[in-house]
């Protein structure tokens, strides 16, 4: 039991550390491996080994995912990792404009606002050890899926993997984070599959959390998701 414990603790740190160190990488490749065009030089050494960190971290997760068992936990610090992520995608929603003009920019504003309050309200029913509404929790994970639609454009634009695959990857699992999540509160929950996907969130949105417009809103979901563990 207490082998168990020490692994449950370390796995989330594990996540965070290898994700963190993966940004290093990133950033020191965007500072010593630029052309005179401002593009990165594909093929270096140093993007290869951000590529295999990132695919033995994932391939790590998935295979401690295989022995969850039983539910995730709520405690104080899954309370305190909600409102974390209340404050990434608050902070990020009410300072920035979404991507796209229009409509679906405003929804990504809209969303951001209201899943903020909901993680709130969420963190208070964790902390007084009740499990949040359904809906209440669903709202995050129509964020995040809005998020990557509103950004998918901009993506698809960059000519190089190197500078958009993190944030695709690290909006893809806080999606599947959130809904995974959302279904645990209706009994249709999947213990294994909100184990991977909260520490390979965790890994990629620290990795993604490159200075800009969403690092705030990548950093502070890395630690939602890896507090949920």
């Amino acid at each position: 039991m207490k082998q168990n414990k020490s692994l449950s603790t370390l796995l989330p740190l594990l996540s965070l550390l290898l994700g963190e160190s993966c940004l290093r990488m990133r950033r020191i490749l965007y500072a010593k491996a630029v052309d005179a065009t401002g593009l990165l030089v594909s093929g270096t050494a140093l993007e290869w080994e951000i590529y295999l960190l990132s695919i033995l971290a994932l391939g790590l997760f998935a295979a401690a995912s295989r022995k969850q068992e039983g539910k995730i936990l709520t405690s104080s610090v899954t309370a305190l990792g909600q409102l974390v992520g209340a404050v990434g995608i608050g902070w990020t929603a009410l300072r920035y404009p979404g991507e796209m003009p229009g409509l679906l920019g405003n929804l990504w504003r809209i969303l951001g606002i209201v899943s903020a309050l909901c993680l709130i309200w969420s963190a208070f029913c964790t902390f007084r050890g009740k499990t949040p509404q359904f809906l209440v929790l669903l709202a995050p994970c129509l964020f995040w899926l809005v998020h990557l639609v509103d950004n998918y454009r901009g993506w698809s634009g960059v000519p190089q993997l190197q500078s958009y695959l993190f944030a695709l990857l690290g909006t893809m699992t806080m999606t599947l984070f959130s809904y995974y999540t959302a279904a645990g509160a209706v009994g249709l929950g999947k213990p294994r599959r909100l184990k991977f996907t909260a520490l390979a969130a965790g890994y990629l949105c620290a990795a993604a959390a490159m200075p800009g417009k969403n690092q705030i809103l990548y950093l502070l979901s890395a630690l939602w998701a890896l507090s949920s563990l």
